[in-house]
Order: structure tokens, then sequence, then C-alpha cells
């Protein structure tokens, strides 16, 4: 796949061979036989993917963090993008289909991309399990409501470490049921960051917390509980 946007990749500080991986995957996504991201156009693929997963180099935690875990990364948005552009961090894939954990392992072989992990299980098992405590950031992209994505993210931070959730903007409702959940599970203040990942892009955010004290033994919750009864949620 032809890169269109180069110096936006220049930028970010992707030299020609972190480009020429990122063109190399966008050919993995498009010639994967299965609908792997829900996007089909090459410039789509490069707006709507590889540059709005760059745009959480914007965010300090995301760009001083030596571990990262990546929720539900479907086709490996942002994990694999975060791990060419930042070679020396290690990213961890946290995807429960097996249909698309193959297709990220492969995608990393591919692309010679050696600091991914890919741990093919649910979100609250990881949680309960080898990755609580485990992880300077935890990311995610539009993958449930924010107190859903907090229940997943804030048991596998150490303390200090920060939830970064990509989504559009909450409402006012919809924040307090996130700081709700925030505070059962030991996170501090939720901070939103306005995302510009291209020209033109419009409600692209990122809610950031920090977890400051350690959260309760009982979270995450069982598999699918955490969707059926959110945390904070008053109806």
């Amino acid at each position: 796949m032809r890169l269109l946007y180069t110096p936006a990749y220049c930028e970010r500080g992707l030299d020609e061979s972190a480009q020429g991986k990122l063109a190399a995957y966008g050919d993995l996504i498009l010639g994967s036989g299965f609908n792997i991201t829900g996007i089909a156009q090459p410039e789509d693929i490069e707006r709507l993917h590889f540059l709005d997963s760059l745009s959480l180099l914007d965010i300090e935690e995301v760009a001083a963090a030596r571990t990262v875990v990546d929720l539900g990364s479907g086709g490996g948005l942002p994990a694999l993008v975060l791990a060419v552009a930042l070679p020396d961090v290690k990213v961890r894939v946290i995807e429960s289909q097996r249909k698309k954990c193959i297709f990220i392992e492969k995608a990393a072989t591919v692309l010679g991309v050696v600091n991914v992990e890919v741990c093919c299980l649910r979100a609250e098992d990881y949680g309960r399990t080898c990755g609580r405590e485990q992880h300077d950031v935890a990311v995610s992209r539009a993958v449930a409501a924010l107190p859903v994505v907090a229940e997943y993210s804030l048991p596998l931070l150490r303390l200090g470490g920060s939830m970064v959730a990509m989504r559009g903007a909450l409402s006012a409702h919809g924040r307090i049921e996130a700081l709700a959940a925030l505070a059962i599970l030991g996170a501090g203040e939720l901070n939103e960051v306005r995302l510009n990942p291209f020209e033109g892009a419009e409600n692209r955010w990122a809610y950031v917390a920090r977890k400051v004290r350690v959260t309760p033994e009982e979270y995450p919750r069982r598999p699918g509980v955490p969707t059926k009864r959110p945390l904070g949620f008053r109806g």
C-alpha cells in the first residue's frame, strides 16, 4: 500500500523503515480476506487507523510508557502502530477473537515487529490473572462505555499508571457515571484530551485517568458482567 501522508509520519518521528512497516501492514489489512478492521479503502486505513492511532503519541502518559496494553485490539489497532512508532516499548495485545489474534501475530511477524505480544483471552480474565498491575498504560479505541473500559483497564495498571480511552465526547451524564466507576476502581481525576490526527477530524477524544489507589480484588468481575452491570450506571 502506498502511503499518502508521509509528512505526518515524519512529524511523528517515523523513519523510512517504520513507514515501510505501516505500508506493509496496510497491505495485510487489505488482503486479509475478511473484514478485519471494518475499513477497506487505503486512504481511510491511513487516516482512520494509522494517523488516528499515532495521535496517542500526543498524550504524555503514552509517550513516556515502557509497557502498554491494548484492550480489544481487533486487527491490531492501535497496538501494532504504537509498536512500530515506539520500538523500545513492550506492547501487549488483549483480544478475545482467535481469528483476529492469528492475524495480529502474523502481521507482527511479517513486519518484523518484535515488541508485541498477543494474548488471546478476554480482558476480564487477563485482569484476574497474569495481567494484573503489570502495565504503565492501558489503551483502547471505542471498545465500550467508559465505566466498562475502566473496569477492564484499571486492574491492569501499576500504581501511577494511566488508562487512555479513545472515543467520542462524553455527555455530562456519561462523565458522572465514568467518575463514579473510576472512584471505585482506584483512579483519580478524569482528564479529556482532544485529538487531532488529521485535518478535518471530528469528535476524537482521549479520556485519561491515573491510578492512585490499588484496585479492589473483586474487579474486574467475571466475563460479561462489566457490560451487563456497568459500575456507576444510574439507569
